[in-house]
């Protein structure tokens, strides 16, 4: 039985959907400033597991998930046959071209391997127009502010099409990655336990504020709800467990208890562009014990991030 199936089952018995409550879409930005803290990995997961996991079937969750980083590594977990070659219509020329709902549809939004589950691609062209956005905008956009194009052109677009739309960007302080700040509703931040990294991400949590700051001093309010922390690559050690009791010193409330562990499945998984949720364990490289823990791993993580979205929004939040 496909997913489908079993929602189209909760669907004839008229089960209200999450589209009932919340009319417009949430968007979750991941961000972290530090390469390879598992941004994209998390964001591909947390993509299918919000779809796949069998306690929101019912909520017919549909999910959007934009890539911004020019190394399409977010594509490549997705639809990785949209990563390969020239690729033109990605996230940051549907920006840059200020397209219509209709043709964001039907030009730019592909299929991921698990249907309900879509993406906007990204090729490795996008990091020129990164690097030259503000004389872009000013040629292709005159009077829009530079730090609203995402939210303005994609995002409010596609509102009511969507229920949770997810970013990611490079490990870069672009104009990318500001967008993304500015168009997104929650972030979560990934914090690696190994000491080089978790310095760094706590440095990057620390300059947020400023950030956020500078972004509306140039004219775009944020409407960031507020910053969630998590553990990821965590291991069963001390040394991580004194990070994990660090991490919930800076951000109090606003850390998950759940964590993304450092499991075999997760790696395995990314070298075949696979998530450990879409992942087919008949041809798995590897323990299909490995893969079930993963994805057990991934579900609980997603779920948790689903409950506190949850807590958010019924509590006044967006």
């Amino acid at each position: 039985m496909t997913i489908q199936n079993v929602i189209d089952l909760y669907n004839h018995r008229k089960v209200p959907k999450y589209r009932d409550r919340f009319d417009k879409a949430f968007t979750i930005f991941v961000c972290n400033l530090k390469g390879g803290g598992s941004k994209t990995v998390s964001t591909a997961s947390l993509s299918h597991a919000f779809r796949a996991h069998p306690q929101l079937l019912f909520e017919d969750l549909r999910i959007l998930a934009i890539d911004f980083d020019p190394q399409a590594s977010l594509t490549m977990f997705l639809s990785h046959e949209n990563s390969v070659g020239l690729v033109e219509n990605t996230a940051a020329q549907a920006m840059l071209q200020n397209v219509s709902r209709e043709e964001l549809l039907s030009d730019f939004i592909v299929p991921s391997i698990i249907p309900g589950v879509d993406v906007i691609p990204a090729s490795i062209d996008d990091a020129f127009l990164a690097e030259g956005w503000k004389g872009l905008c000013e040629e292709h956009l005159p009077g829009k502010n530079i730090h609203a194009v995402l939210k303005e052109n994609i995002i409010d677009k596609l509102q009511h099409d969507y229920d949770f739309i997810f970013l990611d960007s490079g490990p870069h302080l672009d104009a990318f990655l500001k967008n993304c700040i500015g168009a997104a509703d929650l972030m979560l931040t990934p914090l690696p336990p190994a000491t080089v990294d978790f310095h760094s991400s706590l440095k990057f949590v620390a300059s947020l504020p400023a950030l956020i700051d500078s972004i509306e001093m140039d004219g775009h309010t944020c409407n960031l709800i507020g910053n969630v922390g998590f553990m990821s690559k965590i291991l069963n050690k001390s040394d991580h467990k004194i990070c994990h009791s660090q991490a919930k010193e800076v951000f109090g409330a606003d850390m998950l208890d759940m964590v993304l562990p450092r499991l075999d499945g997760f790696e395995r998984c990314g070298e075949t562009f696979d998530t450990v949720i879409s992942a087919n364990p008949a041809t798995y490289d590897g323990s299909t014990e490995a893969l079930k823990s993963a994805k057990s791993a991934a579900e609980d993580f997603a779920k948790a991030v689903f409950d506190r979205i949850e807590f958010i929004r019924t509590n006044g939040g967006m």
